[in-house]
């Protein structure tokens, strides 16, 4: 059996199925008085507009394909003009996102200790000294809040994220 035959048959089988359904649904809507031939008629005529319907839904569902597959092809296109290695600087990107988490995580916790230091040292009456030079206490206090507020702010940008 040939591929024609085989279509024809599905094509034949079809629109006996369509037939069937169509009489179905002029038996459902008959009037009263109406005659076989008038049903029959009137299956014809809801026979005729499956088929058309079918016929648009298949011309519809082709054109959705061919457009698919006309924006696949140009996005192929377009990767393949950035170059092979457009796949590995995405990657790339990711995982330098993920890096500028870490630090910014880092970077809180960093600020986090320094503040405690700090805040500490001002509570405690200590003496912050850079060599010859100390620090009076409200310096440190407020060196102590400032770092305190960087130490959220990084924390705050490494969880939740410009990402």
């Amino acid at each position: 059996m040939s591929k024609t035959d085989s279509r024809s048959s599905i094509q034949t089988q079809m629109k006996e199925s369509i037939q069937e359904e169509a009489l179905k649904v002029a038996r459902s809507i008959q009037k009263p008085g109406q005659t076989k031939e008038q049903t029959k008629l009137v299956a014809q005529g809801i026979a005729k507009g499956i088929e058309l319907y079918k016929k648009q839904q298949s011309a519809k569902a082709r054109e959705r394909d061919k457009a698919r597959k006309k924006a696949l092809k140009l996005k192929q296109a377009d990767m393949s003009a950035q170059g092979p290695d457009r796949e590995n600087a995405v990657f790339a990107s990711d995982l330098a996102q993920s890096g500028v988490r870490g630090t910014l995580i880092l970077g809180g916790a960093v600020f986090a200790a320094t503040a405690g230091i700090f805040t500490a040292s001002s509570f405690a009456g200590w003496p912050v000294s850079f060599g010859a030079f100390t620090l009076p206490g409200w310096v440190s206090l407020t060196a102590g809040l400032s770092t305190a507020g960087l130490s959220g702010w990084f924390f705050y940008k490494g969880f939740k994220g410009p990402f």
